[in-house]
Formats: structure tokens, sequence, C-alpha cells
């Protein structure tokens, strides 16, 4: 089968190859993968900052139909539409995986980083991962749902919003626009904040039920704050963009006492400003990725149309095009760009 793999530094160390198709043990299930989302760590898995085991497919955002089910499976059949975690592997002891928490596990390995991912026509995975999607979602929307589930996870389960609050999202890509969603769902009133170059992003944001949008570049973004939250400062912000000028800015226009949530991956180290914190009283959390109390909830804000992922979908491509795919995404000349493995670009 066709994959799309990481197999070693640099770019040249992306290759589409030939591989063999998985084979399914007694617990997996073998999914046929509709379409497979291209993530910011598979960016930084291509521009290595971030760690892989090579060689390996990437790809965790994805959609697919059951084609094929171990014999000692139990809840999935040929034909189920499924979302699944990331974390695929993991130790099942150890304190964090028995609070649910198997991102922090120490010997979890994620798909599309530590075991093959869904850049490929198929792939296998646990029948404990799984997620069978709602009726009424389609399968390009589920692709969604990994990314969505992260936000719930650093929205909801990390972070907090109370109905009411003020609250900022600084970067308006993907991750921002659907932080912004679950924020809304959830009582806040979100304002969204961009450079010049994301214009068109912020207008989709308003689209999408911003209470406000800002072009810092080009508007004064603190007195538009100051007057939004009758001079006293957002109670929440959410730094999506995931470099350190955005950061600075969630500070600055925190109220006293407001909360910080880090969501955008550097892939590097960056400043900081800990005395601006401090002295503001600022608290300050984060989310990596998700866990599986984050996917049921992302499902059902999917099943109740209280998060809107359709129009986040830019483009679909088949892996042949993944040069044309990962320069758009590095352009930002897209939303969320999915590749179609198995060339069902209209399905």
């Amino acid at each position: 089968m066709k994959a799309l793999l990481k197999t070693k530094k640099g770019i040249n160390g992306v290759e589409l190859l030939e591989i063999e198709e998985p084979q399914v043990k007694s617990h997996e299930l073998k999914v046929k993968i509709h379409a497979t989302g291209i993530c910011g760590t598979d960016m930084h898995i291509i521009h290595d900052e971030y760690s892989c085991n090579y060689p390996v497919v990437m790809g965790h955002e994805y959609s697919g139909t059951v084609m094929e089910v171990g014999n000692k499976v139990t809840d999935y059949q040929v034909g189920d539409r499924v979302v699944s975690l990331t974390a695929a592997v993991k130790c099942e002891d150890c304190v964090y995986c028995r609070s649910g928490l198997y991102m922090l596990c120490e010997e979890r390995l994620s798909i599309g980083s530590g075991v093959n991912g869904a850049f490929a026509e198929c792939m296998v995975i646990p029948e404990k991962i799984a997620f069978k999607i709602p009726n009424n979602v389609t399968l390009d929307e589920a692709v969604l749902t990994e990314p969505l589930a992260c936000m719930v996870r650093c929205v909801i389960e990390r972070g907090t919003v109370k109905a009411g609050d003020y609250v900022l999202v600084s970067g308006p890509g993907t991750i921002g626009l659907l932080t912004m969603q679950v924020a809304k769902a959830n009582g806040g009133n979100v304002i969204v904040i961009g450079t010049s170059q994301d214009k068109e992003r912020l207008k989709l944001a308003s689209e999408l039920g911003a209470f406000a949008t800002i072009v810092i570049d080009e508007e004064d973004v603190h007195e538009k704050i100051s007057k939004l939250t009758s001079n006293l400062g957002v109670d929440v912000a959410f730094e999506c963009a995931g470099v350190g000028p955005s950061a600075y800015n969630c500070l600055k226009l925190l109220k006293k006492t407001g909360l910080y949530v880090q969501v955008g991956l550097y892939g590097k180290k960056v400043e900081f400003d800990m005395d601006l914190a401090l002295t503001k009283e600022i608290n300050i959390t984060n989310g990596f990725a998700s866990e599986p109390t984050s996917w049921e909830r992302a499902l059902r804000l999917l099943e109740m149309k209280q998060v809107n992922v359709a129009p986040l979908i830019s483009t679909k491509l088949p892996l042949d095009d993944w040069k044309k795919a990962i320069e758009m995404v590095d352009n930002k000349d897209a939303f969320k760009v999915l590749f179609v493995p198995n060339g069902e670009i209209d399905a």
C-alpha cells in the first residue's frame, strides 16, 4: 500500500513509499482511511522539531471505516465508522495510565510518531482506543475529532471558561478556531486576535460566532480589549499561535489573577515573561493532546452541532500531492488540509 513516512532527519527524510499492508492481531481493528488531516505536530516532525521513531508512517488526525477485525474484538464490526485516540501503546500500569492519563505514560507510543499512522491507505489500531462516529457526523468532519478533543482538554479539562467570561484566543488557525468554539459553547465571550495576514481567518472567526476580532498590527489591541472588557482585561487567554510574541500579548491582555492556557506547540525554547505573570498573579496551565474523556465530549459536541468544523476543511489532496500539501500548510495558505489516501476526493 501507499504511505507517507518520515524515514530520517531532514526534508529529504519525508518519502512516499509502497509498504506492506499491516496485519490485524486478535484485539485490533484494520481501518480503511477515509481522510487524514495534516497537524502542527506532523509539521514539527517533518521539520525535525518533534521526535519520532524512524521510519514511521505519519498522521494521527483521521477517520475511517473498519475493514477487518481481530478474532477477539467484541464491540466493533466491519463497516463501523471510527476515529481513535493517538496513544496506541502504553504500559497500562503506571500512575498515569491508572488515572486514564495515557498521554503522560513514559512508555506511550502515539499513532503517527511512535507507531505507524494514518498517512496511508489503511492502518491497524487496538480496539480499546477506538470510538464510533455518530451517525449525523460526516467522515470528513470526524477527521477533526482529534484536534477538537485536544481543545476540549485545554479549554474544559485543564482550563476553565465560565459563562460570561471574556476569553482571548491568540492565533486564528484551525486550533484557535476550535478553541474559540469550545470556549463559546461553554459560555465565553471570545475575542480572537491575529495579524493582517490572518484577515480571512479572522473573518471566519466572526462567522463562527466570535464576540470580536482584532488585527493586532493595524489596531491598538490593548485599547480595544480595554473597551471590550470595561478596562479589566480578559479572564482567560489561550495562546494558540505557538510563537513568543503571542504569549506576551496573552500575558499583557489578561486581567490580574486571570488564567493563561498554553495551547500552541512552539517546537523550540521561547522567552516567557514570568515576572509579568508573577506580578499579575496569573494562573498558568496547558494541555498536552487529549485523553479518553476529551474524545467523548468532542464527539458529543460534533453530534449536537455545538461546534462546526466543516468550514475549517480547506482542501483534500491525494498522497501523491504531499509536497503541495506541506507547502500549503507551511505558507498558511489553508486551514485544514486533508489527505485522501484511497483517492475518494469527493466522498
